[in-house]
């Protein structure tokens, strides 16, 4: 408020905001504030009001580049960003938008050995950012709490990294979110009813964590065609009527039940019905029950036997090569756990074992399908020997993913003893194990696949090496299958 006095056509100014401008106020003999005619009091209040009302920064191309380089002092010193340069201008996993006011829209830095915590004002200050892809790092501490304010963000991959504490609620603001990979970390906490505010939500993947509790039973997301929370042994309650229709796989190693996992068990009912059984029934029952495996078990080794003879006198194949425009790649999958069933994603009629001898998943079909011809396509460089063969890091067409490929020497196992053993390895899950995701097994060759994990090895952690990987001279990966070089 600006007094005015009637009789005289001149602005006064308040004697106290003289301080906000650092000039004394000057001597007059009348209250309460100095005279000055009017265009000049407007101007003395426009530079008032500039230095007391705060700042407002608009988002540009400056301030991306301001939060990049701090998030590469939190997590990744390593990172040869070169600051005399825009990141538009080649900067390693940085992707900008076309025209003239450039913005920073996608940033990939999968396995870059990443390590520590993100801090607020890194990440969250990419306001235009819209692919996210942090997999395979060992960065650590909570999502940032500022999440939300990356407003455009489509896709989300923070896939094999160490990650916990509960999902941040401005995560729940980015209503554009169409894929969110948060799997394999140690998330805490439930997941929430809030996801309901996702609408463009496609894909969903929490396995691996430590989540808890019973999945909202009004969760509803209607564009959501993938959905797993295996591996997350404290869920449990019932499977939501939304996600009923999803296969047994995106359950596994939970506690839950209904849907497509057994009926969830009404204890009441259940021990009224097992007090009218006498003790005659419970015979009669179990020896029925005998009978029926027995039938089983003998069917099973019959079919067994003749896939055994048929797959002898097949020959093999390499898989087929996958280029724009041709089939689409189809996978084996040999499920684990307790119940494990194995099931495939190839044509109806191929068999698990000898079917051309694929490469065959455990557990779950890769997001990114690839099959073994892809995979020899690959650059490779060594990243180690040892007894019983070498270890190679591969790199698929387009960067992603990235593998850890075994070549087995001097194994001489019958193929059902070598895929029993690489199933009971595959169902194992530690954090200081990596992930086997695939095997291939041959007379002349047997590979392991597991994810890369790119924090470094046991011995530069130990020893402090400054060894840098990039420099090693990179090989093709050139397995010998079925008696030729490929």
């Amino acid at each position: 408020h600006i007094p005015v006095e009637p009789s005289r056509p001149f602005l006064y100014l308040p004697s106290s905001w003289y301080g906000e401008l650092a000039v004394p106020p000057p001597r007059r003999s009348m209250a309460p504030g100095l005279r000055f005619p009017p265009a000049f009091a407007l101007v003395q209040l426009a530079v008032t009001l500039l230095a007391v009302l705060p700042r407002h920064v608009v988002p540009d191309l400056a301030g991306d580049r301001d939060a990049l380089l701090a998030l590469r002092t939190a997590v990744g010193n390593h990172l040869k960003w070169d600051r005399s340069v825009s990141p538009c201008q080649g900067w390693q996993g940085v992707s900008c938008s076309p025209g003239p006011n450039q913005r920073v829209v996608e940033l990939r830095l999968v396995a870059k050995s990443l390590s520590g915590q993100i801090p607020v004002g890194t990440v969250g200050n990419l306001t235009a950012l819209q692919t996210l892809s942090l997999r395979f790092n060992a960065i650590s501490g909570p999502i940032p709490a500022d999440i939300g304010g990356c407003a455009e963000l489509r896709w989300l991959y923070l896939k094999g990294n160490r990650f916990d504490g509960d999902i941040p609620e401005s995560f729940f603001s980015l209503a554009l979110l169409k894929k969110t990979d948060l799997s394999e970390n140690r998330l805490t906490g439930g997941v929430s009813s809030e996801f309901n505010k996702l609408g463009n939500l496609a894909t969903l993947n929490l396995e691996g964590n430590n989540l808890n509790g019973a999945l909202p039973s009004g969760l509803d997301l209607p564009k959501l065609t993938q959905f797993n929370v295996s591996y997350n042994g404290q869920i449990d309650g019932p499977v939501p009527a939304s996600l009923a229709g999803l296969p047994a796989s995106a359950f596994l190693g939970t506690a839950l039940c209904g849907g497509p996992l057994a009926a969830c068990p009404n204890s009441d009912s259940e021990a009224h019905k097992s007090r009218k059984l006498t003790l005659g029934a419970i015979v009669g029952i179990i020896i029925a029950a005998l009978v029926v495996l027995i039938i089983i078990l003998s069917i099973c080794v019959l079919i067994f036997s003749r896939r055994r003879r048929a797959a002898a006198g097949r020959s093999t194949e390499a898989a087929a090569d996958v280029h724009e425009g041709t089939d689409p790649i189809t996978v084996t999958v040999a499920m684990t756990g307790r119940d494990a069933v194995k099931r495939s994603h190839s044509p109806p009629g191929s068999p698990l074992i000898g079917d051309g001898k694929k490469l065959v998943f455990l557990g779950s079909a890769p997001e990114r399908p690839y099959d073994l011809e892809t995979m020899l396509r690959a650059s490779a460089e060594v990243l180690g020997k040892g007894v019983h063969g070498t270890t190679y890091r591969a790199t698929l067409d387009g960067g992603e993913p990235v593998l850890a490929i075994k070549r087995l020497r001097d194994v001489h196992l019958p193929e059902r003893e070598f895929r029993d053993r690489v199933v009971a390895l595959g169902a194992l899950r530690h954090d200081n194990l990596p992930g086997l995701r695939a095997y291939f097994y041959s007379k002349e060759e047997k590979l392991l696949v597991f994810d890369f994990v790119g924090a470094g090895s046991l011995s530069s952690l130990l020893h402090g090496s400054s060894f840098d990987h990039t420099h090693l001279g990179f090989a093709f990966f050139r397995p010998r299958v079925h008696g030729r070089h490929v």
